[in-house]
């Protein structure tokens, strides 16, 4: 029979040690105990990364559906594997009057075809960043990138109502990593994000979070 013991925590102060050495396991005077989240963990340890497509007052105009010419997207490399975590696309004016977000995901890497690197990223969400990215994001294929391998959606929605303001609820779009399916991006792979408009394309802006491990990790 195993006897589990803990120290009783519930002070403005605990015990901290350095990298490597025993800890005693903390918890409540009642013996509940103290764990941290998954995510979070990974989020300490430097692995959670995010990218930004469009930035501050400059939002994207995104382009007209195309076969190969996504909006945003991240670049999974051979030797790597991410778990996104969240997609957030925010249309700061969609009068199209129909708007579709599309998040798909694809068995390659799509390269970068004729694009531009993100605004912002891949930048790890500790902002030490002991950790470097392996990932490229990328936005705004004008040229064709290589063409997918598998692709499969994982969350679409159309907007339907023109807003030329943003103020429409579902203009906001965070897409969880349970909305997606719970993807598991084994490089080479691909995260992409298309938006399109019936006649006149919405602007806006595009979030990206991942957390990201060694393939054999």
């Amino acid at each position: 029979m195993s006897d589990i013991r803990l120290f009783a925590a519930e002070r403005a102060s605990v015990a901290r040690t350095s990298e490597g050495n025993l800890i005693a396991v903390r918890g409540t005077r009642d013996g509940a105990v103290f764990t941290a989240d998954w995510y979070e963990a990974h989020a300490l340890e430097g692995r959670v990364f995010g990218a930004n497509m469009g930035s501050v007052t400059t939002p994207l105009t995104f382009l007209i559906t195309l076969a190969n010419r996504p909006d945003a997207w991240i670049r999974v490399p051979d030797n790597t594997m991410i778990l996104p975590l969240s997609v957030h696309v925010v249309l700061e004016a969609a009068t199209g009057p129909a708007t579709e977000t599309d998040v798909r995901i694809a068995q390659n890497d799509i390269g970068n075809g004729t694009s531009s690197a993100a605004t912002v990223g891949p930048v790890s969400m500790r902002t030490d960043a002991p950790v470097t990215s392996n990932c490229v994001a990328r936005q705004l294929a004008t040229g064709d990138t290589t063409a997918e391998t598998n692709p499969m959606s994982v969350w679409r929605q159309t907007v339907i109502t023109a807003s030329a303001a943003g103020n429409d609820a579902v203009s906001q779009q965070h897409i969880t990593r349970a909305d997606m399916g719970y993807p598991v991006l084994v490089g080479p792979a691909t995260i992409e994000v298309f938006v399109a408009a019936t006649t006149t394309q919405a602007t806006g802006f595009v979030i990206i979070t991942w957390v990201e491990f060694p393939e054999r990790s």
